[in-house]
């Protein structure tokens, strides 16, 4: 699908899938309580677009950081999985990849602070701005704390691998992280069937992060030792 410049946040263009148009809609309804009408709804979109804002600002955590070190940044790309920053000529050095791949995580985590401490205030203002800025705050600690799982190539897989680089070097420490990313990935996707064998729905979203990282894992193998094949984009 064909993905839309929607502006520039520091100079970095940033684009939006078309897939993400189908998503919204369905984010916004997922937040809003039964019985409350067209001012639900209403708020339930505010949420969805305030959620991937912070997702943009994540993913501005890597790039800032990465361009600070030297490298391009060609866009953020928003996904209904998330974003993603696109980075050409990272730099080699495994504490570099360190500091470009916790920026992300760090962004959310304050972010996901600030929402959770400014609800009840907020709440008195406004009872739908402190449900919003609570559930804001909330996805976005877990967000923060779901991209540590040292599952390549979620932020977590990077920093693992920067961790082992200078021990085991660079090659052996990628095949150590995408491997590790492979077990999670099974662990997500038994996890996503596992209530399907007792009555329950299949949780589809997470079956698609499992793919994902499975997939992603693979490609990140494969390019090992390919010191020419550029490095696969931020999540």
């Amino acid at each position: 699908m064909r993905a839309w410049s929607i502006g520039r946040i520091a100079g970095i263009p940033v684009r939006l899938h078309g897939s993400l148009l189908l998503f919204l809609p369905l984010l916004a309804w997922s937040f809003v309580p039964l019985g409350t009408g067209w001012v639900g709804v209403s708020w339930g979109c505010v949420y969805a677009v305030a959620l991937f804002a912070c997702i943009v600002l994540h993913e501005l955590g890597h790039s800032l950081v990465a361009r600070r070190q030297g490298s391009v940044i060609v866009d953020i790309l928003l996904l209904p999985i998330g974003g993603m920053a696109r980075i050409v000529g990272m730099s080699p050095r495994p504490r570099d990849e360190f500091a470009v791949a916790a920026a992300g995580p760090a962004v959310s985590l304050v972010l996901g602070g600030a929402g959770w401490l400014a609800a009840p205030y907020l709440f008195g203002f406004n009872p739908w701005l402190g449900i919003v800025a609570d559930s804001l705050g909330r996805m976005n600690l877990w967000l923060g704390l779901f991209n540590l799982i040292p599952a390549y190539p979620m932020d977590g897989g990077r920093v693992f691998r920067a961790l082992l680089s200078p021990r085991l070097g660079p090659v052996r420490a990628t095949r150590i992280a995408a491997n590790v990313a492979r077990v999670v990935a099974v662990l997500f996707a038994v996890r996503a069937v596992w209530p399907w064998f007792h009555g329950g729905q299949v949780r589809i979203f997470l079956l698609l992060i499992a793919l994902f990282v499975w997939q992603s894992a693979a490609a990140e193998l494969r390019r090992t030792g390919a010191a020419a094949s550029p490095p696969p984009p931020f999540p």
